[in-house]
């Protein structure tokens, strides 16, 4: 064996490892690198769903016209918010009488849909107040009575039913004494009339054979 050529084999060794993990150190930046620029890629924008077509916003009480009082005004309020398909009644809502002249010529004031009284007899001032519905055709409209009984505070009940879907474009409301009138048409004498009962806490239908029942509103067309 030639001892002059031992170190030359040891140098070539020695740049081959040098070479290895040059090369290994290399490979593993690229390495880094392709996963670096994966996780920073942006994730494509998932598509949106189609939006819910948003619900009718609830009528107010202001709609209707009347010079309500705040605290009626916030009674209705509520109660459009609780009935959004319903909104408050008003005096172009009402057809004049083609023969001669019509009701309304015999008051100084007249609103064939909101009128105020003690329907309740307990000696607070109550009222009543009708309401179309929404989806209603304007030749058509459904009407719905709604009492609002007068609490000791002066503000008022959550309003009640009295009457659902019902014609009332030829008629009007009225209160006399504790007993409340609605009459589909004001052009005939046919009224019907629903009297407080206190012992029941609610109002009662009076027929005419003068006999009574609980107000029952009719069923929902």
């Amino acid at each position: 064996m030639n001892p002059s050529r031992q170190p030359l084999g040891a140098g070539r060794l020695a740049a081959a490892a040098l070479l290895s993990l040059v090369v290994a150190a290399t490979g593993s930046a690229g390495c880094t690198r392709k996963a670096d620029t994966r996780a920073a890629a942006p994730a494509p924008t998932p598509a949106l769903a189609p939006s819910a077509p948003s619900p009718a916003a609830p009528a107010r009480a202001a709609d209707a016209g009347y010079a309500l009082r705040p605290a009626e005004q916030a009674a209705v309020d509520e109660f459009l918010r609780r009935n959004p398909n319903l909104r408050g009644a008003t005096d172009a809502d009402h057809r004049r009488a083609e023969e001669a002249d019509g009701v309304e010529t015999l008051y100084g004031v007249y609103h064939p849909y909101f009128v105020r009284g003690d329907d309740n007899d307990d000696g607070l001032l109550d009222f009543v107040l009708a309401f179309v519905r929404r989806d209603s055709d304007r030749d058509t409209p459904w009407f719905s009575v709604v009492v609002f009984a007068g609490k000791a505070d002066g503000s008022f009940e959550p309003g009640v039913f009295l009457e659902r879907d019902i014609s009332l474009a030829d008629g009007d409301l009225s209160v006399e004494r504790d007993s409340i009138v609605v009459t589909p048409d004001v052009s005939d004498d046919v009224a019907r009339r629903y009297r407080w009962d206190p012992a029941k806490q609610r109002h009662v239908f009076v027929r005419d054979d003068t006999s009574e029942e609980p107000a029952s509103p009719p069923s929902q067309i």
